[in-house]
């Protein structure tokens, strides 16, 4: 068993709950009501569900990963996805000129990518 994988699985699944629960009161429910015409309203929603499948496959990936070894190439594409995550969303604050604090996703994402990292090292 592979305990850094695990561990990665462990933390996309925990980002998946924050995600889904504590990013839907923030982010999901003020979309709804907002005025947005409704094909960018329920484009927006529907893209925040698919970021909430993607998560939990992550973490579906994470732990099949760890305790199958052959898996490995699985968890080099969860740890992509991660970092791709990580990433984006540290120069989307750059590159808008946001507060870090405004924009916290990867603060979920990046313990992640390290943790797949390792996993992946192993």
């Amino acid at each position: 068993m592979n305990g850094w994988l695990l561990a990665a699985a462990s933390v996309s699944g925990l980002t998946c709950l924050v995600h889904v629960f504590a990013g839907g009161s923030s982010a999901a429910r003020p979309l709804l009501r907002s005025e947005l015409d409704d094909e960018a309203k329920y484009t927006n929603y529907y893209c925040w569900h698919m970021v909430s499948i993607v998560i939990a496959a992550m973490a579906c990936g994470f732990a099949y990963a760890a305790i199958n070894a052959s898996a490995r190439d699985v968890a080099i594409v969860m740890t992509g996805l991660a970092l791709a995550f990580t990433l984006w969303s540290l120069g989307l604050i750059v590159w808008q000129r946001q507060p870090f604090r405004r924009l916290p996703q990867w603060v979920l994402f990046a313990p992640i990518s390290l943790l797949g990292v390792l996993g992946v090292l192993q």
